[in-house]
């Protein structure tokens, strides 16, 4: 088992998920919903939506680990679970993140040159913030899923 300081890794590494998937989560909405925000959100949606990734599956690493080690009871199988799809829904965010930043945003997106029509597509642009404010919000929601049942499993409820 990973532990950290004494402490099984997985308590102090879910605290990312928890914070940060559904602080990314919302600036993916904001980023999608108003255009304004796009030069101020740009930067810091794009390195949280890829730091969350291995973060989701490091900390699932941890969780597996942790429990094998204790005593599965029917909540602890349905947080896994939960984490399970959290692994998924993570990389699916970023990979929606870094599309509509390409497409929506000009310095990184000029970067990604050889995509000149594709960048330039009105209703492909549209389609992926749409597309990139539901991964944010389905991110949002399992982040908070995940930590619940997390917690549930722990506290008893």
């Amino acid at each position: 088992m990973i532990e950290i300081a004494g402490l099984p890794a997985h308590i102090l590494l879910v605290h990312a998920i928890v914070v940060l998937g559904p602080l990314a989560g919302l600036a993916a909405i904001v980023y999608a919903a108003a255009p304004r925000w796009r030069p101020y959100l740009a930067w810091p949606l794009g390195v949280l939506a890829l730091g969350l990734v291995p973060a989701a599956l490091v900390t699932a690493q941890a969780g597996e680990q942790l429990e094998k080690s204790r005593p599965a009871t029917a909540m602890i199988r349905a947080h896994a679970q939960q984490g399970d799809v959290l692994k998924i829904v993570s990389i699916i965010f970023f990979v929606f993140v870094a599309a509509m930043i390409v497409v929506s945003f000009e310095p990184i997106g000029r970067r990604f040159a050889f995509l000149g029509p594709l960048r330039e597509n009105r209703v492909l642009r549209m389609v992926l913030l749409v597309a990139g404010a539901l991964a944010g919000a389905f991110f949002l929601y399992q982040s908070v899923i995940t930590g619940h049942s997390g917690a549930s499993s722990v506290w008893g409820r």
